[in-house]
C-alpha cells in the first residue's frame, strides 16, 4: 500500500476514477529520474506531477471538498494528519529496531501508551464536534487518514488496538461502510503494508 493508500481511499471515497500505477522495485532506478524529487508516491495530474503524500493528501483534500469548510477545520483537519505522522514516528521504531530485546519494550509502549493516547485524543475530538466525524459536519481527509492507519494497525496487530476506544473502532468501522471505501477495499491488491 505504501505512502499512496491515503490518497487511493479519499479518490475512492469521492468515488474518482484513478490510475493505480505501480511497479516493482527493479523498475524503480528507470522511473526516479522522472520523479520531481527522486521518490514516490507521486500523483499526476494533467500535466503536473505532485510529490510528497501528506501535499498530495491536502492538494487531494481540497480538490474533492474534504479539507472542512473554513481555515479551522482545515486546521483541525492538519492537526489529525500530523497526530497520526507522530503515531507513524513511533510505530517505525518497532520496525527499525536491530535489537531483539528491546522489541518487546517498545510494543508495550505502542499498545499501552501510544495508541490508547492517540485513540484518546482523536476520540475526544470527535466527541467536541459533529459526534459524527472528526472534523465538521462531514468526511474529511482526517477521517480517512484515519482509517488508514487504523487498518494497517488492526491488520498488524489486531482490534484489541482499539481496546482503550470503542467509540473510535466504530469510527473506523463507519468509514470502511463507505460505498466507495468498501468499494476499494475489495479490489485493492494485497500487500505487506
Amino acid at each position: 500500500m505504501g505512502l499512496a493508500e491515503l490518497a487511493r481511499i479519499m479518490l475512492s471515497a469521492a468515488d474518482k476514477e484513478f490510475e493505480d500505477d505501480r511497479f516493482e522495485k527493479e523498475e524503480w532506478p528507470q522511473r526516479k529520474p522522472n520523479t520531481p524529487s527522486g521518490q514516490v508516491p507521486v500523483l499526476t495530474h494533467g500535466d503536473k506531477q505532485i510529490p510528497q503524500s501528506m501535499a498530495i493528501a491536502r492538494y487531494l483534500a481540497r480538490d474533492l471538498d474534504l479539507y472542512g469548510k473554513n481555515n479551522m477545520e482545515n486546521t483541525m483537519c492538519d492537526v489529525v494528519l500530523e497526530c497520526i505522522n507522530d503515531v507513524i514516528k513511533e510505530t517505525l521504531k518497532l520496525f527499525l529496531e536491530q535489537d531483539e530485546t528491546k522489541k518487546p519494550d517498545i510494543e508495550k509502549n505502542l499498545m499501552e501508551v501510544v495508541y490508547p493516547r492517540f485513540l484518546s485524543h482523536l476520540e475526544k475530538m470527535l466527541k467536541e464536534d459533529s459526534g459524527e466525524w472528526l472534523v465538521g459536519d462531514k468526511l474529511s481527509v482526517a477521517d480517512l487518514a484515519f482509517f488508514d492507519l487504523m487498518n494497517r494497525l488492526t491488520a498488524k496487530k489486531g482490534d484489541s488496538i482499539f481496546d482503550s476506544s470503542p467509540t473510535m473502532k466504530k469510527h473506523s468501522e463507519k468509514i470502511t461502510s463507505i460505498a466507495g471505501v468498501q468499494k476499494w477495499l475489495e479490489k485493492r491488491p494485497v500487500t505487506d503494508m
